[in-house]
């Protein structure tokens, strides 16, 4: 582990030796330990955010969170190619625990709601990683029958707004471009791109660093995949890249962006930076190494 990792859980493990604290400051305190997941997440230490979950299942954050955040760390992992069967396999498991948590609690408050939307979404993006487009639109569609609970919600919360945006988006979009799904959507709320657009486009200045994070990578794939305006693509890719220069999801994805808006020089001289760094690192298995070679000689294959 990283000394700036072992220093943040010395931190977090000081705080937690403490006497009592007020349900307040505990709440605060458990916000502060899932924020440190998602920042080593998104930088690329899987192994210290392997160390925030053991932490993490010693407090009284509830299982479904707990099997929600384990999901996330599958999920990216395999993203990284390490261990794509196993993962697969792992994230499925969690997703499908935080839900029977969910479901099990009868809750119906705000956050269990959320939670519940994006155990869905989550295993949404799953099936449509496996190549599973109907299976994908079935978890959507379930994600947005608690959308539905909770969209008139005056409740402010940045998460219920970050999925919001999503489903208002995708569900305009899906019903668009997938005419027999229209009869699906006649019980669930309308899609609504711009107004969905606009909460991410929020989400993505948040102070929260999950929220911001996820709202910009989402708009990345937005512009880049669905409207095609590949310019303000490359400034969500730039955000992204700035933020966490480790992830290298993030840095594949800007330089699709550059292909795609044919600066192909400034895209070559990345891969070559990028493929370099990936020989010399010693915190990627040969595995992933392989896996994002693989990826960057594509690129130079098809040029995009």
């Amino acid at each position: 582990m990283k000394l700036s990792g072992i220093l943040s859980v010395l931190l977090i493990l000081i705080v937690y030796s403490g006497c009592e604290v007020s349900a307040q400051d505990r709440k605060a305190e458990e916000n502060e330990l899932i924020d440190w997941f998602f920042r080593h997440l998104y930088n690329f230490s899987f192994a210290e955010a392997d160390s925030m979950i053991v932490l993490i299942n010693q407090t009284e954050i509830d299982k479904a969170t707990i099997f929600n955040l384990k999901a996330n760390l599958d999920w990216w992992k395999l993203l990284s190619g390490d261990s794509i069967d196993r993962n697969l396999k792992n994230c499925n498991f969690n997703i499908n625990e935080s839900i029977n948590a969910l479901l099990k609690s009868g809750e119906q408050d705000t956050r269990s709601l959320i939670n519940l939307i994006y155990s869905y979404s989550l295993k949404a993006r799953l099936e449509n990683y496996n190549g599973n487009t109907l299976k994908s639109l079935v978890y959507f569609y379930k994600s947005g029958a608690y959308v539905k609970k909770c969209i008139d919600s005056p409740v402010k919360d940045e998460k219920l707004y970050l999925e919001l945006g999503l489903y208002l988006y995708f569900a305009d979009y899906i019903e668009n471009e997938y005419f027999i799904t229209k009869p699906l959507f006649l019980s669930l709320p309308r899609g609504d791109k711009s107004t969905g657009l606009r909460y991410l486009e929020d989400c993505s200045v948040s102070g929260n660093e999950m929220i911001s994070t996820e709202a910009n990578y989402f708009l990345l794939k937005i512009y880049m995949n669905v409207e095609k305006e590949y310019n303000i693509a490359s400034l969500r890719a730039e955000i992204l890249t700035r933020e966490h220069p480790e992830n290298l999801v993030y840095r594949m994805e800007q330089i699709k962006v550059l292909h795609l808006l044919k600066k192909t020089n400034e895209a070559g001289e990345l891969q070559k930076k990028l493929a370099g760094e990936i020989e010399a690192s010693k915190s990627l298995s040969n595995i992933q190494k392989i896996h994002f070679i693989s990826q960057l000689n594509e690129l130079t294959a098809s040029g995009n």
